[in-house]
């Protein structure tokens, strides 16, 4: 007994590797939860957890210290016991059933402490930690997607592995109120282009995917302040607090990888840009049982004249009981002039204007958001409008109901219409996907594109198939 108990003190399961171990799931969790969140609330929720997470560290160090000393003690019992009962066994054939009692209650007590480290062991395994400089703990996730995507033409068709892309996702805590974050996107596609060369031959009869590009976006990058939850500040790199899809952007956590036509391209600012450099005021409110959020945001966008400067914000309001989330944008900016054209047609930039415009023109844009969702339901729904001075006007919406099928399949259709406005053709898409998610981390999507100009004639046929893993 005294060797079992000796063998246990002197074994990996000390106060050290439990923590290790204990600090290391917490950090996947955190990690797990960076790369599926998307949604302002979503972040809220992911920072109380790693708060609760880290106050759950430190009450395990104290109850760990407390069991190991416990297991001392024990070990002393133990020793006491067993010296005494070879005192009792000279002078008796067998040890006292009190004693015997005793000793097999202390072995109960050790080997349940023994149990219960082997069963966290096994659900964290050699999992590296990670370690800051100077934060309280620093988190590091990411995905990849490949596309496979094909073309029927009216005298080819055409099939390429168009797209690879792999972002890296990594988050610190500096402090209670500072935190950091960033998104790295490392890209290899083949546009798909329809037009012909230099965007002049617009029919559908010779589809070809163009030569390999590789892209390095600064997709994201941003430093946040918390005074309160109602009272945050973001500056950095960041996601144009606008819509639902624009928000969500991640590929893990996105139906189709494809965004509705007026996002593209990606990063773009077809109708507002989908992502600036600049300030951000950000919060939430709880009333009773529904959240009020906001968001008031001021920057420039990478694709105009550094000193166009572009405001607005977002008023969104959740009813969390019946699952309904609505939402009211307005924007206020300046576009550069620049050629008209549409861009090359691709699964992040097809019929889409450039981020520039015929004339040096401000614009007001304004747009509403509407989102449900219960247990078999997603439906998100997005309109807007920019108002263009001495321009025409762009209008882009889709209605994109979804179905789950399961907890692994999920089928959507989505209606997708875009104005470009700039004398430049209307763009109506439809679109039937499915979604299959073998384990929360993979999703595998086949998409069906019909995809219709406006403008006899032209009309495509798109198959695409896209698997993201994320970690």
């Amino acid at each position: 007994m005294v060797r079992a108990l000796n063998n246990t003190m002197s074994s990996p399961f000390n106060i050290q590797y439990l923590l290790k171990i204990i600090s290391s799931t917490v950090l996947l969790l955190a990690s797990s939860l960076i790369s599926s969140a998307q949604k302002d609330n979503e972040i809220e929720v992911i920072k109380k957890e790693l708060r609760n997470s880290i106050s759950l560290i430190q009450s395990l160090q104290s109850a760990l210290e407390k069991s190991n000393q416990h297991i001392i003690e024990l070990t002393e019992r133990v020793n006491r016991l067993e010296n005494k009962s070879i005192q009792n066994i000279q002078t008796s054939d067998e040890i006292s059933p009190k004693t015997k009692t005793q000793i097999d209650s202390i072995q109960e007590q050790v080997d349940y402490l023994e149990e219960h480290i082997v069963t966290i062991d096994e659900h964290v395994g050699s999992q590296t930690i990670v370690r800051a400089f100077d934060a309280m703990n620093l988190n590091i996730g990411g995905f990849m997607t490949q596309s496979i995507t094909g073309v029927i033409g009216e005298d080819n068709s055409e099939l390429s592995f168009n797209q690879t892309f792999f972002e890296l996702l990594i988050s610190a805590d500096i402090n209670e109120d500072w935190s950091l974050f960033t998104a790295l996107g490392f890209l290899r596609e083949s546009d798909l282009n329809f037009f012909g060369e230099n965007n002049a031959v617009k029919n559908t009869r010779h589809p070809f995917f163009e030569n390999f590009a590789t892209r390095v976006p600064p997709i994201i990058a941003w430093a946040n302040y918390r005074h309160t939850d109602s009272l945050q500040l973001q500056f950095g790199r960041f996601i144009t607090p606008h819509g639902i899809i624009n928000v969500e952007h991640f590929p893990p956590v996105l139906l189709e990888v494809s965004q509705p036509q007026f996002l593209r391209p990606f990063p773009g600012a077809s109708i507002f840009p989908n992502f600036l450099n600049g300030g951000h005021i950000h919060g939430n409110k709880f009333f009773d049982k529904n959240e009020l959020q906001y968001s008031m945001y001021a920057g420039s966008f990478v694709g105009n004249d550094a000193e166009d400067l572009i405001t607005g914000g977002r008023l969104g309001y959740n009813f969390t009981e019946s699952g309904l989330k609505l939402g009211f944008n307005y924007s206020h900016g300046r576009r550069t002039k620049s050629r008209a054209t549409i861009t090359n047609f691709s699964p992040e930039t097809n019929s889409i204007v450039p981020t520039k415009s015929l004339t040096s023109n401000s614009y007001d844009t304004v747009g509403i958001d509407v989102l449900y969702e219960n247990e078999k339901v997603i439906w998100k729904n997005e309109v807007f409008k920019s108002f263009e001075y001495s321009e025409d006007d762009r209008l882009g919406f889709y209605t994109q109901p979804g179905l789950k099928l399961s907890d692994k399949w999920i089928a959507f259709y989505r209606y997708d219409y875009f104005d470009p406005g700039q004398h430049l053709e209307k763009s109506t898409e439809h679109v039937l996907g499915f979604n299959f998610l073998p384990i929360p981390t993979i999703r595998l999507r086949g998409a069906y594109f019909l995809k219709e100009f406006d403008h006899p004639d032209i009309e495509s046929q798109i198959f695409q198939f896209s698997a993201t893993v994320s970690f």
